[in-house]
């Protein structure tokens, strides 16, 4: 799941750079939302794998979300 959340991230600031946006061929495998991930850690100045849980839970899509 780390090394997910690694590549999603390396494609949003990939696509970041080049002026678009890149999302997995199928949104429905998806469980974050990874560009926002990415903004909310670019903006601590924190890599995505020191989010503490509560804080990654902020971006999973309701179906992944914990009940």
């Amino acid at each position: 799941m780390l090394n997910d959340r690694y590549n999603g991230l390396t494609l949003d600031e990939t696509a970041e750079k080049a002026g678009g946006y890149v999302t997995y061929p199928n949104d429905s495998t998806m469980e974050a939302d990874y560009h926002s991930m990415s903004n909310y850690c670019r903006e601590r100045g924190i890599k995505p794998i020191d989010l503490t849980e509560d804080e990654y839970e902020m971006f999973l899509f309701p179906k992944y979300a914990r009940a």
